[in-house]
């Protein structure tokens, strides 16, 4: 598996929406107002060249308690099984994890009402590493982090 980045700045758009929930983390915050200089594409390719789209928002915004939170659950040895779902504007498919001693069962389903791009790509299992698993959302986290840092002259430490 790998992380790949497709970004495009633009110019502002608008001011930060005042009715951003208060009770965000910094983190989420500062995704909220990098939407305004960036459109982001991440793409994490999984095995025989497919690769999942994700946009900044609403995949990373939307689901971003559910990401850090299977994240911490590798990191800490927990095991079990979660899920992550993508929902939002035509998204529609599941990461559903399952973590194990010696490493992570991830499987990437879609949903009924799953987009052109994400649709073309078949329901599949792969296990990684819990290393891997960890290293792929650390680099996209970082690099939302240097963007952060970039554009909003902000240092936020990552969630995990």
């Amino acid at each position: 598996m790998e992380t790949i980045f497709n970004i495009k700045y633009k110019n502002p758009i608008g001011d930060i929406d005042n009715d951003i929930d208060d009770e965000l983390t910094p983190f989420q915050y500062a995704l909220e107002e990098l939407r305004r200089y960036v459109d982001c594409e991440f793409f994490i390719k999984l095995k025989d060249d497919y690769k999942v789209n994700l946009d900044l928002y609403p995949d990373i915004t939307i689901c971003y308690e559910e990401i850090v939170k299977s994240v911490k659950r590798v990191k800490n040895n927990w095991t079990g099984k979660g899920d992550i779902w993508f929902c939002e504007q035509g998204a529609d498919f599941y990461f559903y994890y399952d973590i194990k001693d010696k490493g992570v069962e991830l499987e990437y389903k879609k949903g009924p009402d799953v987009g052109i791009y994400n649709g073309k790509i078949p329901d599949m299992k792969l296990v990684i590493s819990k290393l891997e698993y960890i290293q792929i959302w650390e680099t996209l986290f970082k690099e939302l982090s240097t963007l952060i840092e970039e554009k909003l002259n902000k240092k936020i430490n990552l969630p995990f």
